[in-house]
């Protein structure tokens, strides 16, 4: 496969999305793909799905210049507005046909974000998990007490509660202070 010239510009756009607005940003996605496939300039499309609303699309311009005017056109910004009222985003946007993209993740969230949200749900369940296991164990020794609490606990937080977290409070977590998508 040939190289693409030097000029091209590759568009990154990363979106972590609400839950619940997962069918708005797929007709979003498509309504996008069709404002970047009908420019002047385009060249393709990729579109890279991560777990629980985390989307990454790529778009490629023969320049970088078309890339911005099609940014910046009124047409994608208007479209851009409907995205921003149910998910949160980072974009970025390089030249050349060797180029590398820092894409957002899970890890790039907050760390105190991640503590906060994590404490608040563990709190709860790790309470009614040691009050069952101490009312049921009451003449047991603590060592063994601990040791039913801790495997109901991590089971709880590993399949049920961990999972579904992240997918309600990604948006939040991996927004920055001023509302983009943390790289």
């Amino acid at each position: 496969m040939p190289a693409d010239s030097p000029q091209t510009a590759t568009v990154v756009t990363s979106r972590a999305i609400r839950a619940g607005h997962e069918q708005d940003f797929e007709h979003w996605a498509a309504a996008l793909g069709d404002l970047a496939e009908a420019a002047p300039g385009y060249r393709a499309a990729i579109r890279l799905g991560q777990t629980a609303g985390f989307q990454h699309l790529l778009f490629r311009f023969d320049d970088r210049a078309i890339a911005e005017a099609w940014h910046n056109s009124d047409a994608v910004r208007a479209h851009i507005a409907i995205a921003d009222r149910w998910s949160t985003a980072l974009r970025q946007i390089q030249s050349g046909d060797r180029i590398a993209f820092e894409l957002p993740s899970d890890a790039s969230a907050s760390k105190w974000k991640r503590f906060v949200t994590t404490w608040l749900t563990v709190f709860p369940v790790l309470l009614l998990v040691s009050l069952g296991v101490r009312t049921v164990l009451k003449d047991v020794p603590l060592p063994l007490q601990l040791l039913p609490s801790s495997m109901l606990l991590t089971a709880t937080l590993q399949w049920i509660i961990l999972p579904r977290l992240q997918r309600y409070t990604r948006f939040w977590l991996l927004q920055d202070s001023s509302g983009r998508l943390q790289n």
